[in-house]
């Protein structure tokens, strides 16, 4: 790959409200750790997790701080707003993408202190952002490397009663197919990007993949959303221990859904405007 790009690491839901917005998640059936807030950011968030990768809800804590987009995606409501790949180390990802021409911003330091009942988390991130035309159907997008990976993981917070164990797949919608295959070869390399007639794969050696889309298609599915232009992040896959168990605990909470060949598809008002999917692991 060349800007050292990994697996996805975290898609990022934003909200108007973090508060109610943890609520409507634990209805979803997922463990909700408390948020926390980004101290070189003017971003909140919490981070729903998983063994390999998470769903990071994000609101504005400090509207003076740089917030990444986050107040103008709201401006056309809540939903998926974007993706961070995982980058195992920053400065090699910054050094690798300049040498081959990929534009990309220096490593930046993160910070994130989480206040739980008996301690602390001192939460280190490090992260990179990519030039706008290097990731096409995803919104926005960059890169991240854990310092504090397992402080990230406190017992119990893996255990969703909603069963979910990881992300399956990510969902974008472009306009122009030729012009986000050149942009993923220049950001992923030629052997994850795959063409078909109708929609572009960005494979990984592991973890969630990416599918894009037509407009035409996220209109057939369901998850068009005309206000956020002609490239978007539309909608993200989730996989399930056992699917008919979750489709129960949607049932006792009320959680509305549609059921399309066996994969749950969750009404987006039930998640803050994510269009989200359920689907058997």
């Amino acid at each position: 790959m060349t800007a050292r790009v990994g697996r996805v690491d975290h898609p990022v839901a934003a909200v108007n409200d973090l508060e109610p917005a943890r609520e409507r998640y634990k209805q979803l059936g997922f463990v909700v750790p408390p948020a926390g807030r980004h101290r070189e950011w003017g971003t909140a968030n919490v981070c729903i997790l998983f063994s390999d990768d998470y769903l990071e809800i994000r609101g504005i804590g400090d509207s003076d701080k740089f917030l990444a987009g986050l107040d103008k995606f709201l401006v056309h409501g809540e939903g998926l707003c974007g993706v961070a790949f995982n980058s195992k180390n920053a400065d090699e990802s910054y050094s690798e993408a300049r040498a081959t021409g990929v534009t990309i911003e220096p490593p930046k330091a993160l910070n994130r202190k989480l206040v739980l009942e008996d301690k602390t988390l001192d939460l280190h991130f490090k992260t990179v952002m990519l030039g706008h035309d290097l990731y096409p159907g995803l919104t926005h997008a960059n890169l991240c490397e854990h310092l504090t990976w397992n402080d990230l993981r406190q017992p119990g917070w893996l255990d969703h009663p909603n069963g979910v164990v990881s992300f399956g797949r990510l969902t974008g919608v472009v306009k122009d197919f030729d012009a986000a295959e050149k942009a993923y070869t220049l950001l992923l390399g030629a052997q994850n990007v795959k063409r078909q007639a109708d929609r572009l794969w960005l494979n990984f050696e592991e973890g969630a993949n990416v599918e894009l889309i037509t407009a035409a298609e996220a209109e057939r599915r369901g998850d068009a959303q005309q206000a956020r232009g002609d490239a978007y992040l539309a909608a993200a896959t989730l996989l399930v221990k056992d699917v008919a168990e979750t489709r129960r605990l949607f049932e006792g909470n009320g959680v509305r859904f549609r059921e399309v060949e066996g994969v749950l598809a969750v009404n987006a008002a039930d998640a803050c405007g994510a269009h989200l999917y359920f689907k058997q692991a």
